[in-house]
């Protein structure tokens, strides 16, 4: 389904008790409040974890900074880079994963050509379970401007609670079941 920024700050308004907002009419205090507080929420909720849906890969130009001390080469990250999910380099054997270090929106690393996965602030489409937990975190930030705003600790414990299930369901996409049709090696699989 697709969960457009009203349709989640309307969830985090209904669950502290404020009025909802429609697309064109925002103007009251609790909807400005929840609107100021979703993008600094949503940057905060991709940045948790390697979200699937937010995966984008990108080959680095060099940059023109002088790398750190232990370190070869430095590579901008691409603006909407949030987290950096893993770095490789193409060599005669395919891709290698890199030793790298991050500082000041750069990756350092001894490799002469990087290729990251990383998670891009440019999501727009969330599953159910992210946009839940992303609607959890807005009503956490909000509930101490509203007026019916509640007890923060419990916001924050369902938020906890609602991003553990959108990890797991997010793994599971990943890493989906593997399906034996021996019984022999069901018995003796690893998970």
């Amino acid at each position: 389904m697709r969960h457009s920024r009203t349709s989640i700050i309307n969830t985090a308004l209904m669950r502290v008790g404020a009025q909802g907002v429609t697309a064109a009419f925002q103007d009251s205090p609790s909807a400005q409040t929840a609107a100021a507080a979703y993008d600094r929420s949503l940057a905060y909720c991709l940045s948790l974890h390697p979200w699937a849906f937010a995966l984008t890969r990108a080959a680095l130009a060099r940059g023109t900074e002088k790398a750190a001390p232990g370190w070869r080469f430095c590579y901008p990250l691409p603006p909407d880079c949030l987290r950096v999910a893993d770095a490789v380099s193409m060599g005669q054997w395919g891709a290698q994963r890199l030793s790298y270090s991050l500082a000041g929106g750069n990756l350092q690393t001894d490799a002469d050509a990087v290729t990251i996965s990383y998670v891009s602030a440019k999501s727009a489409d969330f599953p159910d379970a992210f946009a839940d937990a992303l609607a959890w975190r807005v009503a956490l930030e909000i509930s101490p401007y509203v007026q019916q705003g509640g007890n923060a600790r419990d916001y924050l414990e369902m938020f906890e609670r609602a991003l553990d299930r959108a990890r797991v369901e997010n793994d599971a996409q990943q890493r989906p079941e593997r399906v034996c049709h021996s019984s022999f090696l069901r018995e003796r699989m690893v998970l």
